[in-house]
C-alpha cells in the first residue's frame, strides 16, 4: 500500500561489490545518529547475521510528545504482508490442496476474466486485474471502513487492463482474492491462519495481522514543523495485503526461518523468489532487491505514512530489516546508507544544512504551477516564513531552501529550481526532470 505524492517512485537498492565479513556497528550507529540527531526521522531497524541479530536501534522517538514504546513495539509493515500471504498460499500448494494453476472462477467466478486468472498470476501481479486500493481519483477511500462486498464490487467494476501472463501490473485486488481463497480453504480468518501457520510455530510473539485486539503499535507520524500523527488506513480493509504489524526483529527472524527452510520446502522457495535469468522484478510473493551484485529477496511496505522494507540475502545469510514511521529523509535511501556501511562501501552522510529566509522573499515564488507532461498541478504557497507545496488532490508539504531559488523535500526526493523572472519551475522527482509554467 502507497501514499503517492506527486509522482510514483518505485524505489530499489542500487548494487556493489564486495561484502565485508566484519560489519562496522559502529558506523552503523552512527549513520543513524545522524539522522536522528538533524530530526530526520523516527523508526526502527534490525540487522541478522547468521540468523543471530547483530544490530537493533529504535531511533527518532525522543522528537515525540506523549508517546510511549518498548522493543516489543509493533509497526505497520504494509505490503511485506503480500510476503506472508504468499508463504500461506504456497503451504496450501504443498499439502495438495491447492495449485497454481488452479483458476480463480473455482472460488470467484463473478470477477472478470475469473476463467482464464491463476492463482500463480494472482501471486507474481500478472493476472490483468486493476487495483482496488485505488477507487477512480480517491486515494483515500480505504481510510474509512468498507465492506467486502463494497471491495469486491471495486474490483469486479475495475475489471481487467490486461489479459493475464502479458505483463506485469501491481495489484493490491490479486492479494486480497488470494486472502479470501486462504479464510475459504483454511476455514478461519486470516488473523487466526497467521498465528497458527507462521507465529505460533516460529515462537513470534510480535508478528500479527491486525484485530480489534491488537495493542502496542507504533502511529505514523508525518512532519509539519513538528511531528504529527497521520490518519492511516482501515486496516481492516487491507486485511492480507497491508494490515500486519511486526517489530523489525521478527521480520528477520521470520525471513531467516523461512530461508532455512522451516517454513516451506526449499523448492517451494525456488517458485517464490523472483527468476532473475528472466529479469522478472516481481516473483511469487517476493521481490527481488539487487545491491550491486549482490541479491536480497524480500518486500517493501508502504501505508500513508510508515514505510518498510524485510530483505534477506541467501548467500550472505543476512538479514536487513527497517521500518521507518516518520520520514524527512527518504527511505531508500537510509537503506543504500545501511547496505553501503555493511558491504564496506565509501558513504558520505546526507547533507541536511539549510537556509532560512524571510516571509517577503517567499512572495515571488508563489501561485499554481502546471505541466502538460504532468496529471496534476502544483500550488505554491507560504505560511510564515516557511514555502509550501501541494498536487492536486494531495497533502501539502514543507519545502526547505538549501540554495539561491532551490528547495527540497528530502522525504519525496523532490528538488524543485524557480526561475521566477521567466515563471517557470523546474521539478526533479528522483532524476525526472519536468517544466511547470506559473498561471
Amino acid at each position: 500500500m502507497k501514499l503517492k505524492i506527486i509522482i510514483l517512485i518505485v524505489a530499489i537498492f542500487f548494487g556493489l561489490t564486495t561484502y565485508a565479513q566484519n560489519i562496522d556497528i559502529k558506523k552503523i550507529d552512527s549513520f543513524i545518529t545522524h539522522i536522528e540527531n538533524n530530526n530526520r526521522g523516527i523508526g526502527s531497524v534490525s540487522i541478522f547475521k547468521n540468523g543471530e541479530e547483530i544490530y537493533n536501534r529504535s531511533f527518532g522517538q525522543k522528537q515525540l510528545n506523549d508517546i510511549s514504546y518498548n522493543a516489543e513495539t509493533k509497526y505497520h509493515i504494509g505490503s511485506i504482508t503480500k510476503m506472508i500471504t504468499a508463504t500461506l498460499v504456497f503451504k496450501l500448494i504443498e499439502q495438495n490442496r491447492l495449485d497454481l494453476d488452479d483458476k480463480l472462477s473455482i472460488f470467484f467466478p463473478q470477477i472478470p476474466n475469473s476463467n482464464k486468472i491463476t492463482i500463480k498470476n494472482l501471486l507474481e501481479h500478472s493476472s490483468g486485474l486493476g487495483d482496488y486500493a485505488v477507487k477512480g481519483d480517491d486515494l483515500f477511500w480505504l481510510k474509512k471502513k468498507v465492506s467486502k462486498k463494497e471491495i469486491f464490487d471495486e474490483i469486479i467494476k475495475q475489471g481487467t487492463l490486461f489479459e493475464p501472463n502479458l505483463k506485469v501490473k501491481y495489484s493490491n485486488s490479486g492479494y486480497f482474492l488470494l486472502t479470501q481463497i486462504l479464510e475459504k480453504l483454511f476455514d478461519k480468518d486470516y488473523a487466526s491462519i497467521v498465528k497458527t501457520e507462521i507465529t505460533e510455530p516460529l515462537k513470534l510473539q510480535n508478528l500479527e495481522s491486525i484485530t480489534d485486539s491488537t495493542t502496542n503499535t507504533f502511529p505514523s507520524f508525518i512532519y509539519a514543523e513538528k511531528w504529527e500523527p497521520i490518519t492511516e488506513f482501515d486496516f481492516s480493509n487491507v486485511i492480507g495485503l497491508g494490515d500486519i504489524v511486526a517489530t523489525t526483529k521478527e521480520l528477520n527472524i521470520f525471513l531467516y526461518n523461512l530461508f532455512q527452510y522451516k517454513i516451506l520446502k526449499e523448492e517451494t522457495i525456488k517458485q517464490m523468489v523472483p527468476d532473475t535469468t528472466k529479469k522478472e522484478t516481481f516473483g511469487r510473493g517476493f521481490m527481488f532487491i539487487p545491491f550491486y551484485e549482490k541479491v536480497f529477496y524480500g518486500h517493501g511496505g508502504d501505508t500513508f505514512g510508515t514505510h518498510s522494507m524485510a530483505s534477506y540475502n541467501e548467500n550472505d545469510q543476512l538479514g536487513v530489516s527497517y521500518s521507518i514511521n516518520g520520514e524527512r529523509f527518504p527511505h531508500n535511501d537510509f537503506a543504500i546508507g545501511i547496505l553501503s556501511i555493511i558491504y564496506g562501501k565509501d558513504y558520505k552522510y546526507p547533507d541536511f544544512n539549510t537556509i532560512t529566509l524571510k516571509s517577503e522573499e517567499l512572495d515571488k515564488f508563489l501561485g499554481v504551477y502546471s505541466s502538460p507532461n504532468l496529471p496534476l498541478k502544483l500550488t505554491i504557497t507560504k505560511e510564515g516564513n516557511r514555502l509550501k507545496g501541494q498536487g492536486s488532490g494531495q497533502p501539502a508539504f514543507y519545502l526547505e531552501c538549501y540554495e539561491t531559488n532551490k528547495f527540497k523535500f528530502d522525504a519525496a526526493k523532490l528538488k524543485i529550481e524557480f526561475k521566477p523572472k521567466e515563471n517557470i519551475m523546474i521539478l526533479d522527482q528522483g532524476g525526472m526532470i519536468f517544466k511547470m509554467k506559473r498561471e
